[in-house]
């Protein structure tokens, strides 16, 4: 129970403290009901941490972090991407667009995504500046 206690004090993923806050709550009597309107979550989850707890101890609960929005860029995408980064000097949005066209039924991504996905695969991207050129400004006058 102390484990338990310190895991849903101090671990690193709101999801890992969450099922350890419910077995606890469930080893002090609390009905399940109370549970899943404490913790916002269905009684699913609560009913199979439980089991899992008591099939496997400690180690059934921390199965792995389940957490985050799945991907919407597949490797695939990341691959073309890729490709179509190295075969033409292209702005992201320009090969978001490329990305679009091969892969119309893709969700929609934001660029920030894509250039992360980029840099991980060792490209990387700056954002362009419109300024002026230097000979196009005029030049002062020295007294």
């Amino acid at each position: 129970m102390l484990t338990l206690q310190e895991m849903a004090a101090h671990h690193p993923y709101a999801d890992f403290r969450r099922r350890a806050l419910g077995l606890l709550a469930l080893q002090r009597g609390h009905k399940v009901a109370h549970i899943c309107e404490l913790l916002q979550v269905s009684d699913q989850p609560v009913y199979n941490w439980a089991k899992s707890y008591r099939t496997q101890g400690l180690a059934g609960i921390l199965d792995g972090h389940k957490g985050g929005a799945p991907r919407k860029l597949s490797e695939e995408m990341v691959d073309a991407a890729v490709q179509i980064a190295r075969e033409q000097a292209l702005s992201l949005g320009q090969i978001a667009q490329q990305l679009h066209q091969r892969y119309p039924d893709a969700p929609s991504f934001s660029l920030a995504r894509l250039s992360v996905w980029l840099k991980k695969r060792g490209l990387s991207y700056k954002r362009g500046r419109r300024s002026l050129k230097k000979s196009a400004m005029p030049a002062s006058s020295s007294a």
